[in-house]
């Protein structure tokens, strides 16, 4: 992709999760310092849209990233330092933990990221070996009240999430047992098919309890370079006990 269209897409993408809303190509060239002109702007809009990483929600003038666009922002500027403050922030609330509780950490994922937070076990690691199919001996999660908030999560898609709640366990565990990296699924990528209008960070970590599972859900426009890094803090706050 051109390094003017990489440009704009990415100011796309920002400007969407910024404000939950469709980016018209004026408001664009306002708010940002291309360096070209807005006609510009709005010509690589709709080459953007025309290779299938904008799409144009009902007759509103504005236009919105696809999965496509999620996905190149995430490998394309995804890896870019996490500012500062933003990383010192989620380490001064880790900080403020009292333990390692299921239901604390959880919650701490919720807070951080303002979304759904995610977290479970699978048993310890003799009984884990020995079954090629297992449940997770514990579940968690917080965050639903974030959710509410957004501007994505109307009453059908939250209702949609809490008809879904008590198969979350069980699909975790059928997808997500044996994750060791982090990833970063988006929309359409999930492989549990009831979330695939959100997007997932989720995790693999082991400690004294055995093996598990954590992650952060919420709407596409999530902020992920933050979410990776809460996810993978997270993940070394919960596995310190192994290593001991």
């Amino acid at each position: 992709m051109q390094e003017r269209r990489k440009k704009v897409l990415k100011a796309v993408v920002k400007e969407y999760q910024r404000t939950g809303q469709p980016v018209a190509s004026l408001d664009l060239a306002k708010r940002w310092n291309f360096g070209f002109s807005p006609a510009t702007v709005r010509a690589e809009m709709l080459t953007l849209d025309k290779e299938g990483f904008l799409e144009q929600p009902h007759t509103s003038a504005g236009r919105l990233p696809t999965d496509k666009a999620f996905r190149f922002f995430i490998e394309e500027f995804g890896e870019e330092e996490l500012g500062q403050s933003e990383r010192e922030q989620v380490l001064e609330q880790m900080r403020k933990l009292h333990n390692e509780s299921m239901g604390e950490m959880a919650q701490f994922l919720a807070d951080c990221s303002r979304g759904l937070g995610l977290f479970g076990t699978f048993g310890r690691m003799s009984d884990w070996h020995g079954h090629s199919s297992h449940k997770a001996t514990d579940w968690r999660s917080s965050g639903l009240k974030w959710l509410a908030e957004e501007p994505e999560f109307e009453d059908n898609d939250l209702k949609n999430i809490m008809k879904c709640f008590d198969s979350l366990e069980e699909d975790f565990n059928k997808f997500f047992n044996d994750i060791e990296e982090t990833e970063i699924y988006v929309g359409r990528e999930n492989p549990i098919k009831y979330l695939r209008n959100y997007s997932l960070v989720v995790t693999g970590f082991e400690n004294e309890d055995g093996r598990g599972v954590l992650g952060i859900l919420g709407p596409k426009r999530m902020n992920y370079q933050k979410n990776k890094f809460v996810v993978e803090e997270t993940r070394k706050r919960v596995s310190k006990q192994a290593k001991k």
